[in-house]
C-alpha cells in the first residue's frame, strides 16, 4: 500500500508497489511485506546490505545511518507469544516505509488515520503509530491486577484446597515480564528518537516523544508493581499449604499422645509374664477406666491449649 502526503494531509495513492518511482517534491507513506519491499527498494543512495542485513534481524531496536533511521518493534499484544509480528520502520527526509510479514494492522491504522482527516508529519504518524500500540494497556494491566486480586482471595478463601494456584500466579507472571520487557525496549527506542540524530523531527514531535515516554514510564511501574504482586501471591499460596501441612501434622502428633499411654499398658500386658494384679478380680476394669482418664485428660489438655 502506498500513501501520499498532500499538504501534510494523508492520501491513498496506490495499492501496490509496481511500476512506482517516488517524486522528490514529495513525501510518501508504504506498508509492505519484506519480499515486496526488497523487489521494489526505493532509494538507491541505500546501500541493499543495509535494508536486507535489517530485516533479517528482528530485534527490538534503533539505528541511525547516513539519511536513515531504522526501528525494529513487534506489534504488542499482551497474549501473544514471542513470535508476533515484528514491523520494521525505515524513516528518511521524504519517504516512511513500514515492513512487516503481517501488515494487517498497520494498514489498518492508516485507514483510520485518513478517516480522521488528521493533519500531520512523519513524527506525528510515528508518535500515533506507536501511541495505538499502547492504547489499551492500562485496562489489560488493571484486569491483570484483577485476576491476581481474585487468586488471592481464593487461596485466603481455603475453597479450592486442591488447585494449584502456584502455576497460576507464575502464568500471570510470565505475562507480566514479557511485558515488561517489551515496555523497556519500547522505551529505549523512543529515547534514541528523541536524540534526533538525522534531524528529522520538529520540536513539536520531540515533545510528542517526550509525553510517549512518560507514558511507558507510567507502564513500566505498573508491570514492576503487578511482578511484586504475583510474587505476594505465591508466597501467600505457599504460607497456606505450608500451614495445611502443620495442621496435619499437629493432629498426627495428637493422635500420637493420645495412644501413647495405651501403647505402653498394650506393651506392658502384652508381655508373656505372670504379674501380680492379674489375681486381682477387678484389674481389668480398673486398666480399662485407667486407658479412658488418660486419653481424656489429654483431650482436655489439648483442647484447653487450642492445639487442635
Amino acid at each position: 500500500m502506498i500513501y501520499v502526503m498532500h499538504s501534510n494531509k494523508l492520501r491513498v495513492l496506490q495499492n501496490t508497489l509496481n511500476d512506482f518511482r517516488p517524486q522528490r517534491s514529495k513525501k510518501y507513506i508504504i506498508v509492505s511485506t519484506p519480499t515486496a519491499f526488497l523487489d521494489t527498494v526505493f532509494d538507491k543512495s541505500v546501500l541493499d546490505t543495509v535494508y536486507t542485513s535489517t530485516l533479517s534481524n528482528t530485534a527490538p531496536r534503533y539505528e541511525s545511518h547516513i539519511r536513515l533511521d531504522v526501528i525494529c518493534l513487534p506489534l504488542h499484544n499482551f497474549l501473544s507469544s514471542p513470535s508476533s509480528p515484528v514491523v520494521h520502520i525505515f524513516l528518511q527526509d521524504k519517504l516512511l516505509q513500514f515492513v512487516s510479514e503481517d501488515p494487517t494492522a498497520i494498514i489498518k491504522f492508516f485507514d483510520h488515520f485518513i478517516e480522521t482527516d488528521t493533519s500531520a508529519s512523519f513524527g506525528k504518524i510515528l508518535y500515533l503509530f506507536f501511541n495505538s500500540q499502547l492504547n489499551d494497556d492500562l485496562d489489560e494491566l488493571e484486569k491483570i491486577e484483577d485476576r491476581l486480586s481474585i487468586i488471592e482471595d481464593e487461596i485466603l478463601s481455603n475453597e479450592h484446597l486442591n488447585v494449584n494456584y502456584s502455576q497460576k500466579a507464575i502464568a500471570v507472571s510470565r505475562i507480566v515480564r514479557l511485558t515488561k520487557q517489551y515496555y523497556e525496549q519500547f522505551s529505549d527506542i523512543i529515547e534514541s528518537l528523541s536524540w534526533n540524530e538525522n534531524n528529522f523531527f520538529d520540536d513539536a514531535t520531540l515533545k510528542y516523544f517526550k509525553i510517549l515516554g512518560s507514558k511507558l514510564d507510567r507502564l513500566l511501574e505498573n508491570t514492576a508493581r503487578l511482578l511484586t504482586f504475583a510474587s505476594e501471591v505465591r508466597e501467600m499460596y505457599q504460607m497456606e499449604v505450608d500451614m495445611r501441612a502443620n495442621k496435619i501434622m499437629q493432629l498426627f502428633t495428637v493422635i500420637t499422645v493420645i495412644f501413647a499411654p495405651l501403647t505402653l499398658l498394650v506393651g506392658w500386658y502384652g508381655m508373656n509374664l505372670m504379674m501380680p494384679e492379674f489375681h486381682f478380680r477387678y484389674a481389668y476394669p480398673v486398666i480399662i477406666a485407667a486407658s479412658l482418664i488418660f486419653s481424656i485428660s489429654i483431650i482436655w489438655y489439648f483442647k484447653k491449649r487450642k492445639w487442635f
